[in-house]
């Protein structure tokens, strides 16, 4: 009987270390288990983050060649007129801006048509040098060449105009950092992350553009993505500077260990494991919130660094502007607008709309504003216009399209001003008089892009007070009632269009948002002018926006 008791009490004593080791046991494989997801977890967003990058870079390129593009189109347009050459780069070329030198050559002669800012460093290397250059450029759409190991540490970009026999190239070079391992940039998508990014598929030192760190090539934990990039491509390479999801998923294993070591004897521990397990789930939850919101934020800030954020209006007009985004995370949009002076006579009005979501309608959107620029100086009709960017996108042979509606605004000495309308597939604008008769502008006209368009040119006067609205098809464009229909448009303006544009601009989105209470699929752009407002000026009212930056600037 004594040995029964003492053997029970013996067992009993023991229970308490079983349970101790069995819980130890498990929690043990549980911070292990903890340790590889986070693990796995930091290598994925970082996987993530340099994916992001990538797209940054992508669409820099796009920004870099556009300029390149428009000046090939123009020296067709003028035959290799050097001075619309020089006026055109003028704005790209120069000290703080996206080139240090440009230069035209005609196919066949190595010997610049006309240059832009500083000496190619190109012209060091002799006939020979430029002649392979423009033989590149012949064989393919976006050239560059490796100026790394000139004193200046240059790049250069070369591009020719779009004909089926090409008869210009545009060359231009940008001058890259002396010491390329000086960190310039702490925002996304770099910020958390040390970086490093080479000229072609190695990460040989000589090929190094840019990096954060001074010590080369990164080693320990990293994540790779090489991009395209005209005739070579990009290598970026990435690594953490922390724990990219957060410091307590990455102390999470020890924590988890701590824990059940001195509470695995207790009966609490399979509550106190079961909500470990839900707090841990909505970490993960909120990681993946964060991620999206900031995977959405870059596009957005993307798609607006496609648009001007600076307008030149007529004298005595004020003009404001609406953007709003599609509905989608990461889907850049085609909209696109522009007011700006011509000449000492006219002022252009524009806005667009190419057709398709993505870096290729971001590209196309580019290549359709500076050729907007390019020919808006060069034509009287405002029909002309529109057919230059016709030719553009045909050039380019998108598998797209693109609407627009340009206007040029010529001032009269009576103080009116005659708006020369044209329209290619666009929505008509809206005309609101001061006496308050509402009325479309503009002959309707056929798409550009796809097959010769039909267009036309509709002279309208405006005098003071009177308000003009354009408006791309991501407001009219929708399915039933989700649609804003010209109808409702016309008794808006027919109900506040006295009140300021500002409150005109807010009310028409208002009415989008009330038709479509979960949002849109498709961007929208909206411009409301209103002429001989007491007090304008060149400077003129709209609605600020954050302006994208080339990672390739640094």
């Amino acid at each position: 009987m004594m040995y029964g008791v003492s053997d029970r009490t013996r067992r009993l004593h023991r229970l308490p270390v079983f349970i101790f080791l069995a819980g130890l046991a498990v929690f043990v494989a549980l911070a292990i288990a903890c340790r590889g997801l986070f693990v796995q977890n930091e290598q994925r967003l970082l996987q993530q983050r340099t994916n992001e990058a990538g797209l940054v870079l992508t669409s820099s390129i796009a920004g870099v060649r556009a300029p390149l593009d428009a000046a090939a189109a123009l020296a067709v347009a003028t035959k290799g007129s050097s001075a619309d050459f020089e006026q055109l780069m003028a704005p790209s070329v120069g000290d703080g801006k996206a080139f240090a030198s440009a230069a035209l050559y005609r196919v066949g002669d190595t010997a610049p048509v006309a240059t832009a800012g500083d000496a190619p460093a190109i012209a060091s290397t002799g006939t020979a040098g430029v002649q392979d250059v423009v033989d590149r450029a012949l064989a393919n759409p976006f050239v560059i060449v490796d100026l790394l190991a000139h004193s200046q540490r240059r790049l250069g970009y070369a591009v020719r105009d779009a004909g089926t026999s090409p008869e210009y190239v545009v060359y231009a070079e940008r001058t890259l950092s002396a010491n390329p391992n000086v960190r310039r940039r702490t925002e996304q998508p770099f910020s958390g992350l040390d970086y490093a990014i080479y000229l072609g598929d190695t990460t040989a030192g000589d090929h190094l553009l840019g990096a954060s760190l001074q010590e080369l090539p990164i080693t320990g934990r990293n994540a790779r993505e090489t991009v395209p990039f005209g005739d070579s491509t990009l290598l970026l390479v990435m690594t953490p500077q922390g724990h990219l999801g957060g410091e307590v998923f990455a102390n999470l294993w020890w924590m988890v260990l701590t824990v059940g070591a001195l509470f695995s004897f207790v009966v609490a521990l399979l509550a106190h494991r079961l909500q470990l397990r839900r707090d841990t789930a909505l970490a993960l939850a909120e990681d993946n919130a964060r991620l999206f919101a900031d995977q959405r934020e870059i596009a957005e800030s993307l798609q607006l660094s496609l648009l001007p954020q600076h307008f030149d209006a007529p004298p005595g007009a004020a003009v404001t502007v609406r953007y709003w985004p599609a509905g989608s995370a990461s889907l850049i949009g085609g909209d696109f607008y522009d007011v700006f002076q011509v000449d000492d006579e006219r002022w252009a009005i524009m806005i667009g709309d190419v057709c398709g979501k993505g870096i290729e309608a971001a590209g196309l959107t580019g290549l359709a504003r500076h050729t907007v620029r390019a020919a808006a100086r060069h034509e009287r009709l405002a029909s002309r216009v529109l057919h230059a960017v016709h030719i553009g996108l045909g050039d380019q042979r998108p598998a797209t399209f693109c609407t627009a509606c340009f206007i040029y605004a010529t001032p009269d000495d009576d103080g009116s001003v005659s708006l020369d309308v044209s329209l290619g597939g666009h929505p008509q604008p809206i005309l609101r008089r001061r006496s308050g008769t509402v009325e479309a502008v503009g002959e309707p006209g056929t798409l550009l892009g796809i097959v010769a368009p039909s267009l036309s040119d509709t002279t309208v006067r405006v005098e003071d007070g009177d308000t003009l609205v354009l408006y791309t098809d991501g407001l009219t464009d929708a399915p039933g009632a989700q649609a804003v229909t010209v109808e409702q448009i016309v008794q808006l303006l027919d109900e506040i269009g006295g009140e300021s544009i500002e409150r005109i601009a807010d009310d028409i989105g208002a009415l989008k948002r009330s038709n479509r209470p979960t949002g849109s699929s498709d961007d929208t752009a909206l411009v409301v002018l209103r002429f001989g407002v007491s007090g304008a000026n060149d400077r003129s009212e709209r609605t600020e926006v954050p302006a994208g930056a080339s990672v390739l600037s640094a």
